[in-house]
């Protein structure tokens, strides 16, 4: 795979479930909490989705292959794409380790 910078056409953002502290100090609700916002190269015509749709599913969870230049994800954190939550189910780097290939489905959690 090789990305090229007019391949990498939607922003996309990482968060992280964190817990805050309220006012008085006592233990707040988990949130989420962006981590970093990057351009990537969506595609969101995997196997899994399509054949839903062909079947024709009333509900599926959608599945997405989302490409992205080389950095670190954990793959506890969340994906936020076009206001949808996307639950990571898979990391791959590529050869040459310039590339992620991340593959993750919505609906999957509460977010």
């Amino acid at each position: 795979m090789t990305l090229h910078d007019g391949d990498l056409k939607t922003r996309i953002r990482f968060e992280r479930k964190t817990v805050a502290r309220d006012p008085l100090g006592g233990a707040g609700k988990p949130q989420w909490s962006e981590v970093v916002s990057v351009w990537a190269k969506v595609t969101n015509n995997l196997a899994a989705t399509t054949e839903a749709v062909a079947a024709g599913a009333d509900r599926y969870r959608e599945q997405v292959r989302i490409d992205i230049r080389s950095r670190e994800v954990d793959p506890q954190w969340r994906i936020v794409l076009r206001g949808r939550h996307f639950d990571i189910k898979s990391i791959a780097l590529s050869n040459d380790r310039s590339e992620l290939a991340i593959i993750a489905i919505a609906g999957v959690s509460d977010g």
